[in-house]
C-alpha cells in the first residue's frame, strides 16, 4: 500500500498541473491492484477530492480560479455526478470499463492534439455572461455550457473520475474560456464533481475508508507539488506524454474486458 501511495503522489503531481484530478489513472491502478471496479471508482473520487482541495489553494493564490464561474456550472454538474455515482450500481463492471476506456480515448485525443484557443471579443446577449479573470475578458455561453457540464458530471460520477479530461477541453473549445483560467477553475470543479459522485457511490455501499485514506493523503501532497509547477511551466509536452499513456491504458482496459478479466 505504501508504494501505491507513492504512485498516487506522482500521478496527482502530474495531473494537478493540468487542472485535472487524475482519476484516469487512479481507477486503472486500483483495478490492476485487484480492487473491484465500483470500489476502485469510489476510492478514486476520494483521492480526487483531496487533490482538488490541495491544487485549488495554489491556483486561487495565482489568480486563475474563477469562483463565480464555478458557482454557475457546478450545481448542474454535481447533480449529474451524484446521479451517475448512485446509478453506477446498475452498470455492470465490464460495461463501466468499456465506457471508461472510451472516455480515456477522448481525453487522450485532446491531450495529444493541442486545444486551440479562439480569441474572440466578448459577446453580449441573453445567452452570454462576460467575465474577467487572469488578465483576460471572455464571454461564457451558459445555455450551452450547463448541459455539457451536466453530461460530463454524470460520466464522471459513474466512472469515478473528476471529469477534468472532459471539462478542460469543453471549457476551452465550447465555452471559450482561456486555457489558464480553465485549468485553474477546473482544479476546484473536479473536486466538487468527485465529492458528489463519491456521495452517490457511498450511498450505494462502495466506500472503503481504509483503502481511500492513505491514497488521498498521497494525492493531497502530490497536488501541492504539481499545481505550484503548473503556474510556471509550459504544459504542452506534459499533455502529449500523458495523452499517449492514456491511449495505452484505454487499450489495456478494453483488452481486459475482451479477456473477461
Amino acid at each position: 500500500m505504501i508504494w501505491l501511495g507513492l504512485v498516487f503522489f506522482g500521478v496527482a503531481a502530474a495531473f494537478s498541473a493540468l487542472g485535472q484530478g487524475g482519476g484516469a489513472f487512479y481507477v486503472p491502478l486500483l483495478l490492476a491492484w485487484g480492487v473491484p471496479f465500483h470500489h476502485a471508482a469510489t476510492a478514486s473520487q476520494a483521492v480526487i477530492v483531496a487533490v482538488s482541495a490541495s491544487a485549488m489553494l495554489v491556483f486561487h493564490r495565482a489568480g486563475f480560479l474563477d469562483w463565480k464561474l464555478v458557482l454557475m456550472i457546478e450545481p448542474a454538474t454535481n447533480l449529474g455526478a451524484v446521479l451517475g455515482g448512485y446509478f453506477s450500481q446498475y452498470v455492470p463492471g465490464h460495461v463501466g470499463k468499456v465506457i471508461f476506456a472510451a472516455v480515456l480515448a477522448v481525453g487522450a485525443f485532446f491531450m495529444i492534439r493541442p486545444v486551440a484557443e479562439r480569441r474572440e471579443p466578448p459577446k453580449r446577449g441573453f445567452a452570454y455572461w462576460t467575465r474577467t479573470m487572469g488578465g483576460e475578458t471572455y464571454s461564457v455561453n451558459w445555455v450551452a455550457t450547463i448541459p455539457l457540464m451536466t453530461l460530463a458530471g454524470g460520466l464522471a460520477g459513474m466512472l469515478g473520475v473528476g471529469g477534468g479530461l472532459l471539462k478542460v477541453p469543453l471549457m476551452v473549445l465550447a465555452c471559450r474560456i482561456p486555457m489558464k483560467v480553465a485549468v485553474g477553475t477546473s482544479s476546484l470543479m473536479v473536486g466538487l464533481t468527485a465529492l458528489t459522485g463519491l456521495l452517490g457511490h457511498a450511498a450505494a455501499g462502495h466506500f472503503d475508508l481504509r483503502l481511500a485514506l492513505p491514497l488521498a493523503i498521497g494525492g493531497f501532497l502530490g497536488a501541492q507539488v504539481g499545481s505550484r509547477v503548473s503556474v510556471r511551466v509550459d504544459k504542452r509536452h506534459l499533455k502529449r506524454a500523458f495523452g499517449v499513456l492514456l491511449v495505452v491504458i484505454a487499450a489495456w482496459m478494453t483488452a481486459s474486458v475482451l479477456r473477461g478479466v
